[in-house]
């Protein structure tokens, strides 16, 4: 058995692997309204071969595994060790809290670090995930809680909504096929700073033509990179020209961001008609860089958060972590997420992308994009489309039993005319059928897209995709 290190609540803020330009080689836990003094647990039975003093951590804890309980060493940084070296503990047994103060934890806020090696500690020269060093959240997939009996169930996939979020570095991308894999939304960059995104508009055409909900990105930028805001602003509008959409705002520059940049590029879009959505950003810059007291955050509108986890490479069905996922209920400031943005290895459509999730309803996204809530139909509205199609079916079948079982209807040709409006093929001078001119269809019965009459057949047609696109509708409503 495995416990998780910390409590009921606790979130990952931070996985293992690439950040800031370097690798994290661990997996960080906060908890929404602050870590500092928490409880920690040994994740399972071992020796403390080290607790106290370590560079970047202010303190640590090392504990070695024995190969009865699947052997490895577990680490636990930024925390105030309760054990010390040499003691046997348990599995599930508190052995420290998390150190409050960024002056003696090595300079972060607070929060607990775990890394989880193979054999033993190494070095970061010497680490290779899966080989050295490994993933924690793997180690403890389906761990228990602390206190808890038994384990918890791995989160189930449930009918949530899946969109991707492309770029310029998704050119080529086939967003037609995305959505015959399942993707609902696509969100595509407008811009990186002043940078123009040179597939906006492809990307764009092609995920509306496939019938996807869109929305828009801005990648922000600090002005001290070289742009203004309202320039950046003006890039992405350029980029929209006509086909302005929802937009919203990427916060995660290494350059570090301030609310009052938020503000003055939400304010920049909306002084030109553009709905700015919310702000997309991850948990540890958000909390530790934007906004580090966690004001409240709906004049940012929704948000969009990324937290990757495990970050498993497959399809987004099968990597989603589930509608039940703890990081659902984690919030930025006093909002929790709206859309969760759950990895970046989800293969869809032949590419590796950025996969998000959204729990409600194709309807109730495009509210959250637009804004505008969808008008629902009443029941009678729904009664009378109904009405409608049986009056239409009837006087079809009723027209079909007139013209056809009539005395003339004995006669071959006459069917065919009251079933195409043509009597006799019409032959060219080369010998070939003037299709046309042979079935002219019936005024009566209505035209297609081209302007020619319908046919009985193609009227017939018309409706039965008239009740087809109205059950798919009542569907998503």
């Amino acid at each position: 058995m495995v416990t998780m290190p910390v409590d009921k609540g606790f979130v990952v803020t931070s996985p293992l692997g690439p950040r800031w330009g370097t690798t994290h080689w661990g997996v960080d836990y906060g908890v929404a309204g602050g870590s500092g003094g928490k409880p920690i647990y040994a994740i399972k039975d071992g020796t403390v071969i080290q607790a106290g003093a370590a560079s970047g951590f202010g303190q640590w804890i090392r504990i070695d595994h024995p190969a009865s309980v699947g052997g490895n060493e577990s680490v636990y940084g930024h925390i105030i060790p309760e054990v010390r070296t040499g003691q046997q503990v348990r599995e599930g047994q508190r052995i420290g809290r998390i150190n409050p103060s960024s002056a003696t934890n090595g300079g972060v806020a607070p929060h607990l670090h775990i890394e989880v090696y193979k054999y033993s500690w190494v070095g970061p020269g010497q680490r290779v995930v899966g080989q050295t060093i490994l993933d924690p959240q793997q180690v403890l997939r389906g761990a228990k809680w602390p206190g808890e009996s038994s384990a918890r169930p791995v989160g189930k996939r449930g009918g949530t909504l899946v969109g991707v979020d492309v770029s310029e570095h998704q050119d080529g991308m086939s967003l037609k096929r995305a959505a015959s894999e399942g993707i609902s939304f696509a969100i595509i960059r407008t811009t990186d700073g002043t940078h123009r995104d040179r597939c906006y508009r492809s990307h764009l055409d092609d995920a509306e033509s496939a019938g996807l909900v869109t929305a828009a990105y801005h990648y922000l930028r600090n002005p001290s990179e070289g742009t203004t805001v309202a320039q950046q602003v003006q890039a992405s509008l350029d980029v929209m020209g006509d086909k302005k959409r929802p937009m919203w705002i990427d916060v995660e520059t290494t350059a570090g961001l301030h609310v009052d940049h938020i503000r003055q590029c939400k304010r920049e879009f909306e002084k030109h008609g553009v709905r700015v959505i919310g702000a997309y950003s991850y948990v540890p810059y958000w909390e530790g860089s934007v906004a580090p007291h966690e004001p409240d955050s709906h004049e940012f509108g929704a948000f969009w958060v990324a937290a990757y986890g495990q970050n498993h490479h497959g399809r987004p069905r099968d990597i989603y972590p589930g509608d039940q996922h703890q990081q659902w209920d984690y919030p930025l400031g006093n909002q929790k997420p709206a859309l969760w943005q759950y990895g970046s290895n989800a293969q869809v459509a032949g590419y590796s992308v950025d996969i998000n999730a959204y729990r409600g309803s194709r309807a109730q996204l495009k509210a959250l994009f637009t804004g505008k809530q969808q008008e629902e139909l009443s029941m009678a509205d729904i009664q009378r489309i109904l009405d409608h199609i049986d009056r239409k079916t009837e006087e079809t079948k009723r027209y079909v039993d007139i013209r056809i079982t009539e005395p003339m209807g004995s006669d071959v040709k006459d069917i065919r005319q009251q079933l195409t409006g043509g009597r006799d093929k019409i032959i060219r001078e080369d010998g070939t059928v003037d299709i046309e001119a042979s079935y002219p269809g019936w005024e009566q019965l209505g035209q297609d897209s081209q302007g020619r009459n319908l046919t009985l057949p193609d009227a017939v047609a018309s409706i039965r995709r008239q009740l087809v696109e109205i059950e798919k509708n009542l569907e998503e409503r």
